[in-house]
């Protein structure tokens, strides 16, 4: 029998600017918050948009880079697995939550500072490990 899996791709906007913070061990972990947007019809039928909102957490190297370049709003897509975690809270409820643990993280837009646009490319990827989750080559690739 086959392993299981535990993947998730979104492509979604920030929803607030990232943290990051430093684990007792020194190593970096940003957190970010992440809007999809799906489209569901509504009891008139007609199509209205419903957010999803997921927190996200990165790791290592790619944490601290990706604190200097993303701000809320900004588009990305995330390539990660999902990590429930639970613990008692201070009242003594338990609690739980799942998270996105993100792998791969793309830069889905450009971003304005001073008026200015900073162009960044498709294939600009901070990646944790694993292969690219950008396309890659150039449309002369294309066979047709």
């Amino acid at each position: 029998m086959a392993g299981d899996i535990n993947r998730v791709t979104l492509v979604g906007r920030l929803t607030r600017d990232p943290e990051l913070r430093h684990l007792p061990s020194g190593n970096p972990v940003l957190q970010l918050g992440l809007a999809v947007n799906g489209r569901q019809k509504d009891d008139g039928g007609n199509w209205t948009d419903k957010p999803n909102f997921f927190d996200i957490k990165v790791f290592g190297n790619q944490a601290e880079m990706l604190s200097q370049h993303l701000a809320k709003g900004r588009r990305v897509g995330i390539d990660g697995r999902l990590d429930w975690s639970s613990w008692e809270a201070q009242d003594g409820s338990k609690r739980s939550k799942v998270e996105v643990v993100a792998n791969q993280v793309q830069f889905l837009d450009s971003r304005t500072e001073g008026g200015e646009r900073e162009f960044v490319p498709a294939g600009a990827v901070a990646e944790q490990g694993g292969a690219d989750f950008a396309p890659s080559g150039t449309d002369d690739d294309i066979p047709f």
